[in-house]
């Protein structure tokens, strides 16, 4: 059997834009049923991590808060970071969180030490991406300009942008730990 000849672009102009977002993985999602927990130490272990790895940008997007009449606690909230690889690549992390039904719990941890927590369901799910041509170098591009663009992605830059696609879903895993050991670290706390 004759293998088909390869054709000089690997797609067809019109059925694959190089510029655009990229998903990197499946939505992931973390949570926990009737569990204690404090929001404001998991959202700053998220900040502390995405600074540690040098990732920037990191932004609280939304964060509401409801107490509803039978006093129960109810968030929505939004993180944002990223980082800018080179010039035309960008790193793009997002990890919304809600909580139901919480409500103020007296905790006493390992050390006989005495806390004010939430006891609830809270979940958390993330999407990760790379946007490529961040800065619209190439984006509005057309005629010779749009081919040149998809040459330097598909020949010059695909192999670049594979390392950092693969980079960027380990960071992805590593993200949903993070969360999983943030969850699991307030199981020390018995209420009081």
């Amino acid at each position: 059997m004759g293998k088909k000849p390869r054709s000089l672009l690997r797609a067809k102009l019109s059925e694959k834009q190089p510029h655009t977002h990229k998903k990197v993985g499946k939505r992931g999602a973390v949570s926990a049923v009737n569990t204690i927990f404090d929001i404001d130490d998991i959202i700053k272990a998220i900040k502390f991590w995405s600074d540690r790895n040098a990732y920037d940008m990191f932004k609280i997007e939304k964060y509401e808060e409801e107490i509803r009449k039978d006093g129960k606690y109810y968030y929505e909230g939004k993180l944002t970071f990223g980082r800018n690889r080179d010039f035309y690549l960008r790193q793009k992390f997002e990890v919304n969180f809600a909580i139901k039904g919480a409500e103020k719990v007296q905790v006493e941890g390992p050390n006989e030490e005495i806390r004010n927590l939430m006891k609830g369901t809270i979940g958390f799910e993330t999407n990760t991406g790379l946007d490529l041509d961040y800065d619209n170098v190439f984006k509005s591009s057309k005629g010779i300009w749009r081919i040149v663009h998809h040459i330097f992605f598909e020949y010059i830059y695909f192999r670049t942008y594979e390392d950092h696609k693969y980079e960027h879903g380990v960071d992805t895993g590593k993200i949903h730990s993070l969360l999983k050991s943030q969850i699991d670290s307030f199981k020390k706390y018995t209420e009081v």
